[in-house]
């Protein structure tokens, strides 16, 4: 690590594909009838050898690997006049880093998130939706202050999102997805048990999707993360996001009550944080 900032990104090395684990997917905001229970299932294998901080790379001897796994209960029902689908993310996974001649581990389950989309236009006929959703993020995870890497961030955040999607023609989508989220405290980081404070976090996505056969269609997808400083007992660590991602996504129906989708996501451009390809499968199961 050339500075105290690569140690603290380093700590803080999970919470960059936590934000991912919370990305939307292609046609996400198209809500199924009210009365639909979904299962979905998630799995990302993510890897990286180069570590940023404020622009510039920490460590000249850097190797990350993750894996995280995501369950995924939905309920689609009414409020009012409105859709909405009350659901939770459970992530669990583990992660192994080798910098430095150190070799760093981390596993358990993940801090779970409470969601819920309510949809205030929810047009089929116009092929016109869109949905504003809470996310909560609880700081359950596994968490241990003396431990460099961790799974869990001991801390609380909320985030606030708004998505639109709008069918163009008979058989592609294009959706916008825009939201921003907030951080409480984390008041035992470190072998010290110091303050860590985290500035929010603003994130840009959007997906072009296209149909290529009944049940199949193709995705391609970018997402961008702006901001989220943080400050370690009342010192700035100059590690501010200013990120890009792309991503190339297939999903395919399988069966009659099932979805396949598979990913390759990419970090193209990262001002802090670890630059990571990463593949993914996602399973959806309709009840």
């Amino acid at each position: 690590m050339k500075t105290l900032v690569g140690a603290v990104i380093l700590g803080s090395l999970l919470c960059a594909p936590v934000l991912a684990l919370a990305d939307d997917d292609a046609r996400d905001y198209i809500p199924a009838p009210p009365g639909t229970s979904l299962f979905i299932t998630y799995f990302k294998h993510s890897f990286g050898h180069k570590l940023y901080g404020d622009g510039d790379v920490q460590s000249d001897d850097f190797n990350l690997v993750q894996n995280v796994a995501i369950l995924r209960p939905v309920y689609f029902t009414k409020i009012g006049p409105f859709v909405a689908d009350p659901q939770v993310l459970i992530p669990a996974g583990n992660a192994e880093v080798d910098t430095g001649g150190a070799h760093l581990s981390a596993n358990g389950i993940s801090d779970p998130i409470l969601v819920s989309t309510i949809w205030l236009v929810n047009n089929p006929d116009t092929k016109t939706w869109f949905g504003v959703t809470p996310f909560l993020t609880v700081p359950i995870g596994a968490y241990d202050n003396k431990r460099p890497l961790n799974m869990g961030a001991n801390r609380w955040a909320f985030k606030g999102e708004a998505g639109f999607v709008k069918g163009l023609g008979a058989k592609t989508y294009w959706d916008l997805i825009a939201a921003y989220e907030i951080y409480g405290n984390n008041n035992d980081y470190g072998a010290d048990s110091t303050t860590k404070k985290q500035e929010g976090v603003a994130t840009l996505e959007t997906h072009l999707s296209y149909d290529l056969a009944k049940d199949i269609y193709a995705a391609v997808d970018y997402f961008y993360h702006v901001g989220g400083e943080t400050e370690v007992d009342g010192e700035k660590q100059h590690d501010a996001l200013n990120n890009h991602a792309a991503q190339v996504t297939v999903g395919m129906g399988i069966a009659s009550s099932y979805q396949l989708l598979v990913q390759y996501r990419s970090d193209f451009a990262v001002k802090s944080g670890p630059k990571t390809d990463t593949f993914g499968v996602r399973l959806l199961h309709v009840f």
